[in-house]
């Protein structure tokens, strides 16, 4: 079984940055209508004269002077379905704004796994083997300590191209407070313990936008990480 296999896709980032293009100025209205017509239930959140925001379930889309972001959540964020609405948009982005060299492109995808406590996150993390955590005190800090957390990080790059991997433990606690004249327990609280591991891959320089292919490149990022991590993880 894959790495991957045993983990949930929790978000999904993709962005385009480009020369300044002022033509958002003039054709602000018309870019937010033609996206709002690609996703379902996108409302508007804020503009401003070089950006505007658009919020809808599990989405938020930013069109800018010079970068252009589609942020995703939820496990479908990269399913066939948000692809083609990914890559319309796009097309949006290059038809309105008049974009023929980017500048950079780039999609970053964070899946997480659960566990009870950050202590068992931990040692499934270091079970992979790619870390080496003391067996003694260490900095004067105990080696039981709840929060203690493990974070690695590998970057790969040259002229053209990047990627990056970030694999790290995070515990997280929740309260909510409530009116103790109405509940017993007026403090509620709950933590979240996970493994995040984190893919972030890109193209440099310049990139032809109106031969680019957002289908074909996403469906790359994906292939590339799911044959690659293992190369890491199995080391």
């Amino acid at each position: 079984m894959m790495i991957l296999d045993t983990f949930k896709l929790d978000s999904a980032t993709f962005q385009i940055t480009y020369n300044d293009a002022y033509l958002i100025w003039d054709r602000a209205g018309e870019i937010a209508e033609q996206v709002c017509k690609i996703w379902p239930d996108l409302k508007f959140d804020d503009a401003r004269p070089e950006k505007q925001t658009f919020k809808g379930k599990d989405v938020t889309i930013i069109t800018g002077l010079n970068s252009s972001i589609i942020t995703l959540t939820g496990p479908n964020s990269l399913s066939q379905g948000n692809i083609r609405l990914i890559k319309d948009t796009f097309e949006v982005w290059s038809q309105k704004l008049n974009l023929l060299e980017l500048s950079r492109v780039s999609t970053l995808a964070t899946y997480k796994k659960k566990f009870p406590t950050i202590k068992d996150a931990n040692a499934d993390l270091l079970a992979l083997k790619m870390a080496r955590w003391p067996n003694e005190k260490i900095f004067d800090q105990p080696m039981d300590a709840d929060l203690n957390s493990v974070e690695l990080f590998y970057r790969f790059q040259d002229e053209e191209s990047f990627s990056t991997l970030r694999l790290k433990t995070e515990g997280t606690e929740y309260v909510v407070k409530l009116d103790s004249s109405y509940v017993d327990e007026p403090e509620i609280r709950r933590s979240k313990n996970v493994i995040v591991i984190a893919f972030d891959r890109g193209i440099l320089g310049s990139v032809n936008a109106e031969k680019f292919r957002v289908d074909d490149w996403i469906k790359g990022f994906q292939h590339v990480l799911r044959r690659d991590i293992e190369k890491l993880t199995k080391a």
